[in-house]
C-alpha cells in the first residue's frame, strides 16, 4: 500500500489531476481524504492511498512523482508499505453498544490495525453500520483475518459484510 500526501490547490479539477498519473501508471486507488478543514493559503492537504504491482512499483512511483512535479502539485510525503495487506468490511448491528473500543483493541492484539473507521452515530442503543479498513500482517492469511472478525461478530451478535 502506498500513501501519498500532497497539497492541492483549492480549484475545480485539482483532484482529477492528482488521480490521473496514479491511474495512468497502474495504481489501484483505495481511498482519498480531502482535509478541507486544514486549508492553508488556498491549498488543501490530501491523502490518497493506492496499490501498485510490485514489478512496476519503482518505475511507477518515479513517473507519478515526475507528473505531479510537472503539475506543480506539492508532494508532502510518499510512504510505501509492502509488508502488510489491507481488508475493508462492514459491521452492522449494535456496534457501539457492544463497545467498539473493545473490538479495536481485540483486533490490535492480533496485530491487525484499524486504519479507517466510518460510521454515522445516532446513539449507543441504535443499530449502526460501521465500515472499517484494516491492515493485517503478511504472515496472516485473509481467511485467518476473516475468522478473527467472525469471532467478534459471534460474540457481539454483529453482522459481518465482507468486501
Amino acid at each position: 500500500m502506498i500513501l501519498l500526501e500532497v497539497y492541492l490547490p483549492d480549484i475545480p479539477g485539482s483532484l482529477i489531476e492528482l488521480i490521473k498519473p496514479i491511474s495512468e501508471n497502474g495504481g489501484n486507488i483505495y481511498g482519498i481524504l480531502h482535509h478541507h478543514d486544514k486549508k492553508i493559503d488556498n491549498r488543501i492537504p490530501v491523502e490518497i492511498s493506492f496499490e501498485l504491482n510490485q514489478e512496476i512499483l519503482d518505475s511507477s512511483i518515479s513517473q507519478i512523482k515526475k507528473s505531479l512535479i510537472q503539475q506543480y502539485i506539492e508532494i508532502i510525503k510518499i510512504s510505501i508499505d509492502v509488508k502488510h495487506k489491507m481488508f475493508t468490511f462492514i459491521l452492522s448491528g449494535h456496534v457501539f453498544d457492544t463497545d467498539i473500543t473493545d473490538t479495536i483493541n481485540y483486533l490490535h492484539s492480533k496485530d491487525i490495525k484499524v486504519l479507517e473507521l466510518q460510521a454515522i452515530f445516532s446513539g449507543f442503543k441504535e443499530i449502526s453500520n460501521v465500515k472499517m479498513r484494516v491492515e493485517f500482517p503478511d504472515n496472516m492469511s485473509k481467511s485467518e483475518l476473516i475468522d478473527e472478525i467472525t469471532k467478534i461478530c459471534k460474540k457481539k451478535s454483529l453482522f459481518f459484510i465482507k468486501s
